[in-house]
């Protein structure tokens, strides 16, 4: 905690006081007392003398802006976005990395500025955030002057808000690994998961996630494998069974059960292979201090309300090694380390970040859960009418031709794909039946319509296996790819690019006449 005695010896120290009025340039400052809000908004710091000042009246700590400003005196409260884009000249990319377990912060905040320099940014930046972690920066002068037609400076908060979710995903993919009882990270250091649980308080569960190896999409937090399903002949009632089981008695009639192979898989594409993998967002708070506009973080140099330490630049490389000892206030001296240091930035420099960040925004929207991803919420449509089987992808065709192998899992297939482009079980029934007649062995009417029960009793809308499943389409011979199946991971995309692409053509060609 801080004492007044304190504050009032440190501020008054001349580097300091220029090291503050430094970084405040073009920022809009606001001023902290004792940590219980801030004072008049906007303001600003343009000498040094103005840090003293604002103490003697029991100010305590200085948070800025990450948006530049061209007049920061100009701002107003309730100004659109307009208003404020027309005010604005630019914006830092601040990443403010917070963790209760004071190594995995710096181990985060180390993966950060390793995959910013994986992406060729060399002006990356750290400081000491004044508690428990670090902010990593990298100034408005290395990002291009437009990405996707439209100016940078206008990207605000939205741009930095997916820069730090697509690196957060880049470190848990590229960085993390748990092998056994240890979570390894960027090839060189190992905890123990049983640590990171104690000290964060948190779950094995809560703390990895499951990746799916056959379409490398993330598994669902708390999806489980389904069990096999088993069919009466006789009775032709359904019962679940252990997925090892070959056979099950029938609880009514007492016949032997046939063993089905319809089952909830862990992974929407129907696998149930994973590979496990530490989730960093589930324990570190990475807030990129850009909720909105106007949005501030701690100055460097500012001292921290609770735990009485000054927020001092870090060398980037140096991270892993700081301890907090060297922010004690009597032990701070400004040095040549300046947070956000524009000399060695290269404009452009942030440009593949920044287009790999908007692409990943693209695909895996800021609320996903599991695999919600793009493709998944396009397939989530509802129709008016059945998808017609002339829009049908080659692999779904050839099965309805009849096959030799793999009708069980064919069964599997079609009930997800013709439930998700809008067909209805007594339409499904009749076109399984039908497909069935033309099987050179056609399966057991009891074993098929006892499926497709189970199917309708779990009333879950999921999708078929993807195409790169390989317990499917390859496996029995049914893949035969044309030219749209290489833009399409799963066979309902296929019908749902097809039948769009004729919608459209139909209103250009009515639009015409």
């Amino acid at each position: 905690m801080l004492d007044l005695s304190t504050v009032l010896k440190y501020y008054k120290r001349k580097e300091i006081q220029e090291a503050i009025v430094k970084a405040a340039e073009n920022r809009e400052v606001a001023v902290s007392f004792g940590g219980e809000g801030y004072g008049k908004r906007p303001d600003t710091l343009r000498y040094p003398t103005d840090v003293i000042e604002f103490v003697k009246q029991k100010a305590t700590s200085f948070h800025c802006s990450e948006e530049i400003w061209k007049n920061p005196l100009q701002i107003q409260t309730g100004m659109r976005k307009q208003e404020l884009d027309k005010l604005r000249k630019g914006w830092d990319l601040v990443m403010d990395i917070d963790c209760p377990f004071w190594t995995l912060s710096k181990i985060i905040a180390w993966l950060i500025i390793k995959s910013l320099k994986d992406h060729g940014i060399k002006s990356v930046s750290a400081k000491f955030s004044g508690n428990k972690g670090f902010h990593i920066g990298v100034p408005f002068e290395a990002m291009p002057e437009s990405i996707r037609n439209q100016k940078t400076s206008d990207l605000f908060p939205e741009g930095p808000r997916k820069i730090a979710a697509y690196l957060m995903h880049y470190i848990g993919k590229k960085y993390t690994n748990v092998e056994g009882s240890d979570v390894e990270f960027g090839g060189k250091i190992k905890i123990p998961l049983s640590k990171i649980k104690k000290e964060t308080g948190k779950s094995h569960e809560e703390i990895t996630e499951r990746v799916c190896t056959d379409c490398k999409k993330k598994i669902k937090k708390g999806a489980k494998a389904g069990n096999a399903q088993f069919v009466c002949s006789r009775c032709e009632s359904t019962e679940e069974g252990k997925k090892e089981d070959a056979i099950k008695k029938c609880l009514k009639c007492g016949s032997i059960m046939e063993k089905i192979e319809s089952r909830n898989a862990l992974c929407s594409c129907g696998s149930n292979s994973y590979a496990e993998r530490f989730d960093p967002k589930s324990i570190v708070e990475v807030d990129t201090i850009l909720i909105a506009s106007r949005h501030l973080y701690r100055m460097p140099y500012s001292l921290h309300e609770k735990s009485g330490l000054s927020s001092v630049p870090v060398d980037p490389e140096k991270i892993i090694e700081f301890e907090k000892e060297l922010a004690k206030p009597e032990k701070v001296k400004p040095s040549n380390l300046v947070f956000l240091d524009k000399t060695g930035a290269e404009k452009g420099e942030a440009g593949d970040l920044m287009l790999k960040a908007m692409h990943f925004s693209d695909v895996i929207p800021e609320n996903e859960t599991g695999n919600e991803n793009k493709e998944r919420k396009i397939e989530e449509i509802s129709f008016n009418e059945p998808v017609p089987k002339e829009l049908f992808p080659p692999c779904i065709k050839k099965i309805l031709n009849g096959i030799e192998d793999g009708k069980k899992r064919s069964v599997f297939v079609l009930l997800n794909f013709l439930t998700n482009l809008g067909w209805d079980y007594e339409k499904i029934e009749e076109l399984l039946k039908e497909w069935n007649r033309k099987n050179p062995e056609p399966l057991r009417e009891v074993v098929m319509l006892g499926q497709m029960r189970y199917h309708k009793q779990n009333k879950k809308n999921v999708l078929p296996p993807n195409c790169s499943n390989e317990g499917y389409y390859k496996d029995y011979g049914v893949c035969s790819p044309d030219n749209l199946c290489a833009k399409i991971k799963n066979p309902v995309s296929y019908s749902i690019r097809k039948a769009r692409f004729l919608s459209r053509e139909g209103r250009e060609k009515s639009s015409s006449k």
